[in-house]
């Protein structure tokens, strides 16, 4: 389960699939997974605000 809403699936499959083809549809959902959890991760830096302040 990769916790990836179904319009997010075919939106990544259409472009990644509209970029390399085959391999861009086989491996649409991995790299739509990878990219949400880049940008679940990356820093919004509000805690370099907080550390600054303090």
């Amino acid at each position: 389960v990769v916790n990836l809403h179904p319009i997010a699936i075919i939106v990544a499959v259409l472009l990644f699939g509209g970029i390399w083809g085959f391999w861009g549809v086989f491996f649409a959902i991995p790299l739509a997974t990878l990219v949400k959890a880049v940008f679940n991760a990356w820093p919004d830096g509000s805690s370099v605000e907080e550390i600054s302040e303090g």
